[in-house]
C-alpha cells in the first residue's frame, strides 16, 4: 500500500485570523487534520477542513468575549 504524502509544508504553517481582539490560528497537522487555537490556546479538537477549524475558533472567541463559562 503506498504511503500517503506528507501534508503540504505551507498547510502546516498556521494561518492567523483576527476576530475582534482575538487571534485565531489554524494549521494542518501530520495526520491531515486541521487544528485551531485562540490567542495561542489550543481548542483540543481536530477538524476535517480549515473552515470548520476557523468556525470553531470564531465561536470560542465569541464565547470569550461574552465571558461565558467553558463548555
Amino acid at each position: 500500500m503506498p504511503r500517503r504524502p506528507e501534508p503540504d509544508a505551507l498547510a502546516r504553517i498556521p494561518t492567523v485570523f483576527e476576530a475582534g481582539v482575538h487571534k485565531i490560528g489554524c494549521a494542518m497537522d501530520r495526520d491531515w487534520a486541521w487544528t485551531c487555537n485562540v490567542d495561542g490556546v489550543p481548542l483540543g479538537q481536530r477538524f476535517m477542513t480549515q473552515v470548520e477549524a476557523w468556525e470553531a475558533g470564531v465561536r470560542e472567541a465569541a464565547r470569550l468575549d461574552r465571558g461565558a463559562p467553558q463548555p
